[in-house]
């Protein structure tokens, strides 16, 4: 286990910098892939994924316990259309929503900050209903039964192009089968592996990968609590629905 520590510190020391946030020609190629799957103007996907792991050695493991019954940490990851990682974030803990993981993530602090500086204007991330409504982060109409017929095309085009953040999780897990279930204690070697598997991954992802992992409808997916939105991004997500 020391040695799996190792090779994975040095992976995380020395290739970090495949992970990156699209700019210039990468900006624009996942932009022309989302838009080919129906979603135009979208920089990157965001989601998060439960990583199962033992019981960790940390005051309050419970804290660790999803509702799903298990032990885990939150890989959030952000990706591209071409199912590669342009921003994670690991090891919040399994019990926590998925917006609070979120919140907590450097992309979204900067999207509070200085949102320009990672969403040009007239572009966005795309997300589940977990997530806030935000100017620069967009995500289905909650279905209350009362959508008109653009909303739920709306819906439809955006998980259509959503979807990759889900492929690439799948992609990510059959690549590396110990990420289905971690036997480590330590949160802070759980975090350093699952960093060098999302690396790795952006190293060896081939265009004709695919997951065997099928996506589950929305639906079936837990619950998500109303998010507060934003007055400015709730006209924003309306024209864009307007004009779809």
């Amino acid at each position: 286990m020391n040695h799996l520590h190792h090779f994975c510190t040095l992976v995380n020391t020395h290739l970090g910098y495949y992970i990156f946030w699209p700019v210039g020609e990468a900006l624009h190629s996942s932009d022309l892939g989302f838009a080919r799957a129906g979603f135009p103007h979208t920089v990157c996907a965001v989601d998060g994924c439960h990583i199962p792991i033992r019981k960790p050695h940390v005051a309050n493991p419970v804290g660790y316990f999803n509702r799903k019954k298990f032990y885990s940490v939150i890989l959030t990851g952000f990706c591209t259309s071409n199912r590669r990682f342009c921003h994670i974030t690991v090891g919040h803990p399994g019990s926590w929503h998925d917006a609070r993981a979120f919140r907590l993530t450097p992309a979204a602090q900067t999207l509070d900050l200085d949102p320009l500086s990672i969403v040009p204007a007239g572009m966005h991330i795309i997300g589940d209903s977990a997530y806030v409504l935000l100017p620069q982060l967009m995500k289905p109409y909650r279905d209350n039964g009362h959508l008109t017929a653009r909303q739920k095309r709306f819906n439809r085009k955006l998980n259509s192009a959503r979807v990759c953040i889900e492929h690439t999780f799948g992609i990510l897990e059959a690549k590396f089968w110990r990420l289905q279930y971690l036997q480590m204690s330590s949160i802070e070697r759980i975090t350093s592996a699952v960093s060098a598997c999302c690396i790795l991954h952006n190293i060896c992802i081939d265009p004709q990968d695919h997951t065997e992992h099928p996506t589950e409808p929305e639906m079936n997916q837990e619950p998500h609590p109303p998010q507060p939105n934003d007055a400015q991004a709730c006209n924003y997500h309306d024209n864009i629905c307007n004009n779809l």
